[in-house]
């Protein structure tokens, strides 16, 4: 038989047994869901039973079924409500921990959109140490693969200045040159016009951390330097990977005594009390007090997998959000943070995904959390270490798209790079929702805010006004958009769309405004 014929033969073959199979797949899927629903009919019914009754832990234990039955047929918005209500009903059962990791999951399943305005900034609150009046100071840990440690080589790769730059010590580590404090690196910084971010560590725990001569010549040191210093004194103090976590009376104890000899040695050192963003139910008990605190700075890494599964609808606005709701009474500053784009434990490159991240970090949350003042990124290949997991990629010069975005959004004028007391980007600004903002006149700046589950990107945000008629598009985020209001209604609505990459609408969501004040 002539071989082509037998080919054609065969494909013949399997496109009839597709087509035989399709209607009952379709009709497999069809039952799935129908049992599904019975199951959540049932499982509400029971739901209600509980709740009644009061019965916290039966209906957090239901609210949970029904969100990962709603989450298997990808009805992802039910599915974060009953997520979001297992974290209820365990916080009324008196165990609000325990229904953390379901409130994150109902984070990474929903959908949101928001529109913001920009507006003049008001300053009506005393600042603290070294904090502007608005904008954020963009950060480094220089210890990308070209530069190896070194600020000066770092500002050289990037092209760009850093306001702040991050290194480590640990308590009684002299330098060669029998310095406590890092002389030199301090000095690298101050001659191109920087402040130095010091991660002080007390390796050898809390009781290592004492009024002596260590501690008062690198105080000492710090002043001298002559510029300005943010000491960010055993950070991470509510994780159980560092040796000075678990007492948070002494942690609170020796923090103050941190904080009162720098105040006597070293007015150019800001105290900044820095936890990691999860595990966040055992935060509060190390906070020192707030006449000891200066900043409140937060790791805060994203990263597509971990622990087995897959992150993606992780979000650092998320994960701020409950965090800085509670402590943006004071400046708030990502200590370090940084986008994995490469996961070495699938071997699988998330660059997309881990653009669209760069972009939420940097081009969405300083506006939409005024108070948060600072990101230091953490610029580092974890293959490179000896002392932590090797399972990330974070070094932007590996991945010619993350390090266009990166300079990208770090070059909105709304990024400081200089470090003063009461510092004003170029055009001061701040941002709020548009039905909060005042004074729409004229053309106003807007952005939207989109988050879609799983992490899925948007690919453009259109806007139209209150008769439907097309205004502006974007196609890029943060979907900066400049319209007239004065073409407007005084009151009225403006209705966002946004479109994936085949221009089909994903969300459509209307947003009242009002040009003049409440």
């Amino acid at each position: 038989m002539n071989p082509s014929a037998s080919i054609r033969k065969l494909l013949g073959i399997l496109c009839a047994i597709a087509l035989l199979c399709a209607p009952l797949a379709a009709a497999g899927q069809a039952e799935a869901a129908g049992n599904s629903a019975s199951s959540i009919k049932t499982l509400e019914s029971k739901l209600q039973s509980a709740v009644n009754k009061k019965q916290w832990n039966l209906a957090a234990t239901y609210a949970k079924q029904i969100a990962e039955l709603y989450e298997s047929l990808r009805q992802y918005d039910k599915a974060s409500h009953y997520y979001d209500l297992n974290a209820e009903y365990w916080t009324k059962y008196g165990k609000p921990s325990w229904g953390i990791a379901n409130s994150i999951r109902a984070d990474h399943l929903r959908t949101v959109v928001a529109l913001y305005a920009e507006q003049p900034v008001k300053t009506d609150r005393k600042l603290e140490k070294f904090e502007p009046q608005a904008g954020a100071y963009v950060g480094l840990y220089p210890a990308g693969k070209g530069f190896s440690g070194s600020p000066s080589g770092a500002e050289k790769a990037f092209g760009k200045k850093h306001a702040i730059y991050l290194t480590y010590t640990h308590f009684h580590k002299y330098y060669a040159d029998g310095s406590a404090f890092p002389v030199k690196y301090a000095q690298e910084i101050k001659e191109l016009g920087g402040a130095l971010q010091i991660g002080f560590e007390p390796l050898g725990g809390l009781d290592e951390v004492r009024d002596d001569a260590y501690l008062r010549q690198f105080a000492r040191e710090a002043a001298e330097s002559g510029i300005p210093v943010f000491l960010r004194f055993a950070s991470e103090m509510n994780g159980e990977w560092v040796p000075w976590y678990g007492d948070p009376k002494k942690y609170i104890e020796k923090f103050r005594l941190v904080h009162d000899i720098m105040a006597e040695e070293a007015p150019n050192v800001a105290m900044v009390w820095s936890p990691n963003f999860l595990p966040r139910d055992n935060i509060d008990p190390y906070y020192p007090g707030d006449e000891y605190v200066d900043w409140v700075g937060f790791s805060l890494y994203i990263i597509p997998f971990s622990h087995g599964e897959l992150k993606l609808g992780g979000n650092p606005i998320d994960y701020l959000r409950p965090l800085y709701e509670k402590y943006s009474h004071k400046p708030i500053m990502i200590s370090e943070g940084a986008v994995s784009f490469y996961s070495y434990q699938l071997d699988r490159d998330f660059t997309d995904w881990g653009v669209g991240q760069l972009a939420n970090m940097y081009a969405y949350m300083p506006r939409m959390f005024p108070m948060l003042k600072a990101i230091t990124y953490f610029d580092l290949d974890k293959r490179m270490t000896n002392y932590d997991n090797q399972n990330n990629n974070y070094d932007l010069h590996d991945s010619p798209k993350m390090l266009s975005a990166y300079l990208r959004y770090t070059s909105s004028p709304y990024f400081l790079t200089k470090v003063e007391d009461g510092a004003l980007p170029a055009r001061p600004v701040t941002y709020k929702p548009v039905g909060e903002a005042e004074g729409l006149s004229g053309w106003v700046r807007l952005f939207t805010y989109v988050k879609l589950p799983l992490g899925e990107q948007p690919y453009a945000v259109h806007l139209y006004d209150h008769n439907k008629k097309l205004l502006k598009r974007s196609y890029a985020p943060p979907f900066d958009m400049i319209i007239n209001f004065d073409e407007l209604p005084d009151t009225g609505t403006l209705t966002v769309k946004v479109l994936n990459e085949k221009f089909h609408v994903l969300v459509t969501q209307e947003f009242p405004y009002r040009k003049t004040a409440r």
